[in-house]
């Protein structure tokens, strides 16, 4: 299956530290079997879904091309993954623990609480050398304040 690498910074990233196609590691022992570079008009189309489609609605706004506004919300955000691990959590039994649906439900609830297969790149200077699940961008959005801009740096395919 392929999805989207988004690099995303607080400061504006420069083009030569963009995430790229060699930036990750890939292959055996990786989650990625590859990652592709993408056209300049797909880059904008994937952030636009990026905004309108995983990220929760309102929270953010696409003020350009390469940006995007912080709106907050975040508080109200924590409220329904709390409720919804809690949800996740009780339906877990002695009977079905060993079970791969229940727990393995739980488990994605907490790493990826987006429910979403793009991964998030937070690094503005190209050095890290992997991405992570929406848990990890969420973390970074909650020490936001509203109104704050993010930028959006490399935007890469991946296969999995």
């Amino acid at each position: 299956m392929h999805s989207r690498i988004f690099q995303i910074t607080r400061e504006r990233v420069d083009k030569e530290n963009y995430l790229n196609e060699d930036t990750l590691q890939q292959g055996d022992g990786s989650f990625y079997d590859y990652c592709a570079e993408i056209d300049d008009e797909e880059r904008k189309q994937y952030i636009a879904n990026l905004v309108k489609y995983a990220l929760p609605k309102g929270m953010f706004e696409l003020t350009s091309d390469d940006t995007i506004r912080y709106n907050g919300g975040m508080e109200q955000w924590k409220e329904g993954v709390v409720a919804d691990i809690r949800k996740k959590a009780e339906a877990i039994t002695t009977e079905n623990i060993l079970e791969w649906g229940p727990v393995y439900y739980l488990k994605e609830a907490l790493k990826n609480p987006l429910n979403t297969d793009y991964h998030f790149y937070l690094d503005g200077e190209g050095w890290q050398s992997y991405a992570e699940q929406s848990f990890a961008f969420m973390d970074f959005v909650n020490n936001l304040e509203v109104g704050t801009t993010l930028y959006i740096g490399g935007v890469i395919d991946y296969h999995f």
